[in-house]
């Protein structure tokens, strides 16, 4: 409805032919539901106000925003926006809510969404002190860890001669404990490097030994609520 008459039928029949679920199997409901929203305003070339709450943030922060558009990068949705003058990335799933505003948007002058995401994706990838980890894989989990974790994948995989049991990867997170994600794996993911990785999934992995011996016999009994 946003849309100038024109534009319409030629985005009604690509709605017709196109189905994008950037949901990942068994992942639940998404953390974000404002994606309409976002499509809206970066068809309508208006200005956005966001409820963003930004990765081990304690409460979400609103900001107004002028959009470029959207990317999806491995099943996520980025929103690629200024702010301020000055290029910023949104993940889709953490916008709390999206509201457009009456104001147009105020792109920079021939600046194009392409531009700007190579610009953002560089200062990713290229940030520092991230936590390179090289793990292996049981092949036979390796369809649904990549599923689950693949964006956090830094190289292809190795995987050999494709016959071995064991199938290599090498992934960045940007804080040690981000790498607890791995856990759900149990024994079907091994962390090969470095040291304080393996450290810290073995803490969290007795801890959890811990919490649930104490329901077995001899134990302390269930811990209080």
């Amino acid at each position: 409805a946003a849309l100038p008459e024109p534009h319409r039928p030629a985005a009604e029949l690509t709605g017709r032919r196109i189905l994008v679920d950037a949901s990942r199997w068994m992942a639940g409901p998404s953390a974000g539901g404002e994606l309409a929203a976002l499509q809206d305003a970066v068809f309508a070339d208006r200005r956005l106000r966001l409820r963003y709450r930004h990765a081990g943030a304690p409460r979400p922060r609103t900001y107004t925003v002028d959009p470029y558009g959207l990317v999806s990068k491995a099943g996520v949705w980025y929103l690629v926006a200024d702010r301020g003058g000055t290029p910023r990335l949104f993940r889709a799933d953490r916008i709390g809510s999206a509201t457009l505003t009456e104001a147009p948007v105020r792109r920079r002058p021939g600046v194009e969404l392409a531009e700007v995401w190579a610009l953002l994706k560089a200062q990713v990838e290229e940030r520092p002190g991230g936590i390179e980890v090289t793990a292996r894989v049981r092949r036979d989990r390796y369809d649904l860890f990549l599923r689950l974790n693949g964006t956090a994948l830094a190289h292809p995989p190795e995987e050999g001669d494709g016959t071995g049991e064991w199938i290599t990867v090498r992934m960045a997170y940007e804080f040690l404990g981000a790498t607890k994600t791995l856990l759900p794996f149990a024994d079907a993911v091994e962390v090969l490097s470095p040291p304080e990785v393996r450290a810290e999934l073995a803490r969290a992995a007795a801890a959890v030994t811990a919490l649930y011996a104490a329901d077995q016999p001899g134990g302390n009994g269930p811990a209080p609520r």
